[in-house]
């Protein structure tokens, strides 16, 4: 595609430019969580580049990424035939234009850094609002799903995040953590308390 150039992550061929957020550390644990299904119905959302839902492609999940900035859903698009991976790319604002659905597994690399940058399509990336946690927070509560992947910062206000999820009646199931520089990165896994399927 035009004004895109590829690069390699994971084993994987991606599409990219400088409105898109290039996969880092966040993208590479939280792909190193996924669980997902063959046939499972799988929503990426803030897909980027399309990292996560063509791991979840690969898997055998059915995928729809969405992505509000309209460079990354043709990065999505891009990506995914590079990789020979079908996914629905949507371009929308988080899940506002699907209706009455429910999925498996919701998979979000939020922004999640507790600042407003959304002067440019790459600063919707990082601009999870106040304490970092509104757009997760948002999302999570227009999505039906079995369980819930995404990662957040030690910068993100994670006693808002325990609020949320225990307010949802949602538990952590899985954790994993980096540490780059003064900042923590946490992908979890949460799925309804006493749910007894794969960890």
């Amino acid at each position: 595609m035009d004004g895109y150039r590829v690069i390699g992550f994971g084993g994987y061929k991606l599409c990219v430019n400088e409105e898109v957020y290039e996969p880092a550390e966040d993208s590479e644990i939280l792909a190193s969580i996924l669980d997902v299904k063959p046939g499972e119905k799988v929503i990426d959302v803030g897909s980027g580049s399309g990292i996560l839902g063509i791991v979840a492609g690969r898997m055998g999940a059915s995928v729809i990424s969405i992505d509000v900035n309209p460079y990354a859903t043709e990065a999505t698009l891009c990506s995914s035939k590079l990789n020979h991976v079908n996914i629905e790319v949507i371009n929308c604002d988080s899940v506002t234009c699907l209706r009455g659905f429910r999925v498996d597994a919701l998979i979000f690399n939020p922004p999640y850094l507790p600042v407003e940058e959304t002067s440019s399509w790459i600063g919707y990336s990082w601009s999870g609002g106040k304490g970092g946690t509104e757009v997760l927070i948002r999302v999570m509560s227009e999505v039906n799903a079995r369980s819930y992947y995404f990662v957040y910062s030690s910068f993100t206000d994670e006693e808002e995040i325990d609020r949320f999820l225990k307010s949802r009646g949602l538990e952590i199931n899985k954790v994993k953590e980096r540490v780059i520089g003064f900042e923590v990165l946490k992908a979890v896994k949460v799925v309804a308390k006493g749910y007894t399927g794969g960890a």
